[in-house]
């Protein structure tokens, strides 16, 4: 399990930051579904893989940024996680915010660029291969405030900077969707930071109207 540990490890030490959590279904084997349990993102994530086979709980693999081999992905979560083939081995990895975990639990990549409230993997931009990850920075990191990264390696792809006053937060919403049949791939925007309007795949800005961006329903017409 996930030991609760200092309160002041997770973020914060008045209890807020401790009991942040989130879970998912990965295929880490390539085979067979393994449950994911994680907690904390702001500084110390600990992800755990659990695998039920012949009526036994075990524990596949424990991701720990107290772990010395991991303490620089420490503070890399977001609220949210996304488990996918990245490297295209059969295998899923773990997209945790601003880093990501291979299939074995050891880390994959590092963006370095923090927390951020929402992201999104898939094949955003069909024109180059492997998938994409596209995110925001709630904090520290001007001059990403909108961003896409290569989904195995971590590279940055293209970055929109925050024009907001210094004092003001960067985005705190996103939304990543496929709603413009004259671009290839999702069109993305976001909601603060001072960075307004629609950017294709490449990151072009294609409206200068910002839509909303909580939750989103693609409607086909039939």
């Amino acid at each position: 399990y996930i030991a609760r540990g200092n309160v002041c490890d997770w973020g914060d030490c008045w209890g807020n930051r401790v009991d942040r959590f989130l879970m998912g279904v990965g295929y880490f084997d390539g085979k067979k579904p393994s449950l994911l349990i994680t907690r904390g993102y702001y500084e110390k994530s600990v992800l755990q893989a659990w695998d039920w086979r012949n009526n036994s709980l075990t524990t596949r693999w424990t991701f720990d940024t107290t772990n010395p081999s991991w303490t620089a992905y420490a503070g890399q979560g977001n609220h949210n996680l996304s488990i996918t083939d990245v490297d295209n081995d059969g295998k899923d990895e773990v997209i945790y915010g601003s880093m990501a975990v291979d299939d074995n639990g050891t880390g994959k990549h590092n963006t370095g660029l923090g927390h951020g409230d929402a992201m999104h993997a898939s094949d955003l931009d069909p024109t180059r291969a492997g998938l994409e990850v596209i995110s925001i920075r709630e904090w520290n990191n001007p001059a990403h405030g909108i961003h896409m990264r290569d989904a195995s390696t971590g590279s940055i792809l293209w970055s929109k900077p925050c024009t907001a006053p210094p004092a003001e937060e960067g985005p705190g919403r996103m939304l990543s969707l496929d709603v413009d049949p004259r671009y290839a791939g999702f069109e993305s925007w976001c909601v603060g930071g001072g960075i307004p309007g629609v950017f294709d795949a490449k990151g072009n800005l294609v409206s200068s109207v910002t839509p909303t961006t909580n939750f989103g329903i693609q409607w086909d017409g039939d």
